[in-house]
């Protein structure tokens, strides 16, 4: 019946064909796959990723220049708006994307790593050795993954004098059967470059000249004398090409040939000389097969006096840049790679209603003055000093955290159409986050900045908070998300309107939805209380009392919104002094105004997560014989590691909470309450700290070692 249906939709038999056999070869050896959190993330939201190999790292040069060149590349990807994808054998199992520690132990092993093609993958996992992948290797576990660019170097090819040895590379074979287009720098010049693009044809494989000269790039060398068959510009070009390709059902990849950067292809005439003399020598010493690459690629280094090596960084480089604008024109496209069975996955996700973050979303500008200056008598001058710059804004530091662990997680916020509202979606699509309801202000809006100075010592100095945008959001477009969403958990910032909370949290209400509100700083923390006053004034709810579930304030919030509720008369009354110096001499590490504002907001807010910092958190809840009454707890603080940054850590925190409530499925009870014993929310807070130390160990605000596991494992 599926191939009935596509069949009426125009989908070609050749096609149906293929989609079925991929999908089969992707179930077979899944399991064989470790793909990173980031990069399935990425996968799994249709977001660009872009596969590099790691024989560039064993054998390509030598440590710790090998390890420095992979992170380089691997940021410029992500600069470019994709998600690298490292990939290498370890442990039995194809790794899709490698972590630090990997990258090392990879870079350290050097030529002891197995190169693995095609060929060896098999065995190198069966016996649990340590493989770097070449070109063919990649292509292969690129496919695995669904993952359908890939930037190397360059690409093997037929080796002179092949018509005698039969040396032609495993790469230009993989070529021919496996979907994945490489983006390089052209075949080595110690190949033969004829021969090599005749057997390409032969392959069926597209061979394009990526740029404004149809000349086909030899590595080192931005003209090999030779025309490539075909010529495209822009990445849009070569992305409709793949998208073609693969709607064609054909099971080729496709090179994508860029030449090295001008300022490198100066010592072209050099190395090429260094070229032939390598090759001379290996031919006499008898080097043959797999063995030949490396030793003239060494050679070649010896001999230029490291200009080769100089020019294959560059390139690797470039092409990585390249790949990643080609991936981002994929997924702009709606063009999905990934297998059968993470798409299940994501569909499965959205069935179970999604987390919802509404909120802000700004660059954070980070200065501090060098410590070889006084700063008690600035003037108008410049400093020498540091500037950080960085994605943040409470709104989105929160669904960020939510979405490292594991959560479906969707931001709506407002941001300019400018340089930096730009920035901030590419971020988003490289960690592959949905980005949609991100909403482009006109009008001249800016995107929300905030630009922080500090003394040597990092203390602040002073700030500037451009935010005018975050009042912005139109109740239109929260609506849109609701309908279109249905989420189950929806997280509030404070920094939003009055009108944009109030909306949100009647539809939340509408749809039995659970609403975390977090303060954000005591100026806004009263924002909810506004949002509350205003429901209750037109009249559209019976009782604001349980429309908001979850509050996360630290304890100066706290006390401010007790406040002002007691001012606008949310709530009648403060709690006797008896029961409040009662519940806190039985936790002595909360002070009195605090327990004394938790119990005056109860009525509105049944749980309450109040954030201590070093220690630790209160948690306020309803007991579970009787909602109407609260019980009080104290969840003592973990310790963290030396503290690197506290920008985020109370941000992250609401995000694993965000992603603990979405685990657990919860529903809101018609008068409110959600169904979770005091327990459970204990459990919740305890897990949620493991965020906010990670974040705290990070000089990010929000820690990219966030993944599901530190939710999740048991400690």
């Amino acid at each position: 019946m599926a191939f009935v249906r596509f069949r009426q939709l125009g989908v070609p038999t050749r096609a149906l064909l293929w989609m079925s056999q991929s999908r089969q070869y992707s179930s077979r050896l899944s399991s064989c796959l470790s793909i990173s959190p980031a990069v399935r993330d990425a996968l799994t939201n249709g977001a660009p990723v872009v596969a590099l190999e790691s024989t560039i790292i064993s054998h390509g040069m030598p440590y710790p220049q090998n390890v420095e060149t992979a992170r380089q590349v691997e940021l410029i990807v992500k600069e470019n708006g994709a998600t690298p994808a490292t990939i290498a054998l370890i442990d039995g199992k194809i790794h899709v994307g490698l972590g630090d520690a990997e990258l090392e132990h990879l870079g350290k092993s050097g030529k002891s790593a197995i190169k693995a093609s095609r060929r060896d993958m098999a065995a190198v996992l069966s016996q649990r050795l340590l493989g770097a992948t070449t070109v063919s290797g990649t292509m292969v576990a690129a496919h695995m993954a669904g993952i359908a660019v890939f930037a190397t170097g360059g690409i093997g090819g037929v080796h002179r004098g092949a018509e005698l040895t039969m040396d032609v590379s495993a790469d230009l074979t993989e070529l021919g059967r496996t979907p994945v287009a490489v983006v390089c720098a052209g075949a080595k010049s110690i190949l033969d470059l004829p021969k090599t693009l005749e057997f390409l044809e032969t392959q069926g494989v597209p061979v394009v000249a990526y740029g404004e000269s149809m000349q086909f790039p030899a590595f080192f060398s931005p003209d090999s004398g030779l025309l490539a068959p075909w010529s495209m510009q822009t990445p849009q070009q070569v992305a409709r090409l793949i998208k073609t390709n693969t709607e064609l059902g054909l099971m080729t990849g496709q090179i994508i040939a860029v030449p090295i950067p001008n300022e490198y292809a100066e010592s072209s005439a050099e190395i090429e000389r260094a070229i032939d003399i390598a090759v001379r020598e290996s031919e006499e010493m008898g080097i043959k097969g797999k063995e030949c690459t490396p030793f003239l690629l060494q050679r070649i280094v010896e001999l230029t006096g490291g200009a080769s090596l100089t020019a294959n960084i560059a390139l690797v480089k470039n092409n990585a840049r390249v790949a990643s604008q080609i991936s981002l024109s994929l997924a702009s496209m709606g063009t999905s790679f990934q297998c059968q069975h993470k798409r299940k996955t994501h569909t499965r996700a959205r069935a179970e209603r999604p987390v919802l973050v509404i909120g802000g979303a700004a660059i954070d500008v980070t200065s501090r003055i060098g410590a070889t200056r006084a700063t008690e008598t600035l003037s108008a001058t410049s400093y020498p000093g540091t500037v950080h710059t960085s994605i943040g804004g409470v709104g989105q530091n929160m669904a960020r955290a939510a979405h490292y662990l594991g959560a479906p997680t969707y931001l709506v916020s407002a941001v300019g159409d400018d340089a930096h509202g730009h920035s901030i979606k590419l971020d988003l699509a490289r960690i592959g986050m949905d980005h949609s309801y991100l909403q482009f202000q006109a009008d001249g809006a800016r995107t929300a900045v905030y630009n922080a100075l500090h003394k040597p010592n990092g203390d602040l100095l002073v700030a500037v908070a451009d935010m005018d945008i975050n009042g912005m959001l139109t109740g239109q477009q929260i609506s849109d998300a609701f309908d279109k969403l249905e989420p189950g958990i929806v997280g509030l910032d404070g920094n939003i309107s009055t009108l944009a909370l109030s909306t949100a949290i009647m539809l939340a209400a509408g749809k039995r939805a659970c609403v975390v509100f977090e303060p954000t700083s005591v100026p806004k923390c009263t924002s909810v209380l506004s949002a509350l006053l205003s429901i209750s004034r037109s009249g559209i709810a019976s009782s604001v009392s349980g429309l908001v579930q979850v509050i996360t304030p630290n304890a100066l919030e706290l006390q401010e919104m007790a406040k002002t509720a007691l001012k606008l008369a949310l709530v009648e009354s403060a709690p006797p002094a008896s029961i409040t110096s009662e519940t806190a001499n039985n936790h002595r590490q909360l002070s009195i105004d605090t327990v004394r504002a938790a119990l005056t907001l109860f009525p509105l807010f049944p749980i309450q997560i109040i954030k201590l910092g070093e220690n630790g958190v209160a948690v306020v809840s309803p007991r579970s014989c009787d909602q109407s009454q609260p019980v009080v707890r104290h969840i003592s603080p973990l310790k963290p590691g030396p503290i690197v940054n506290s920008n985020g850590a109370g941000d992250s925190l609401v995000g694993a909470v965000l992603a603990l409530l979405h685990s657990k499925q919860i529903t809101v009870s018609p008068a409110g309450y959600i169904d979770l014993s005091p327990e459970e929310i204990d459990d919740m807070a305890v897990r949620a700290q493991r965020a906010s130390i990670l974040s705290l160990e990070s000089p990010l605000a929000i820690s990219d070692k966030l993944t599901p596991r530190i939710l999740y494992d048991k400690r």
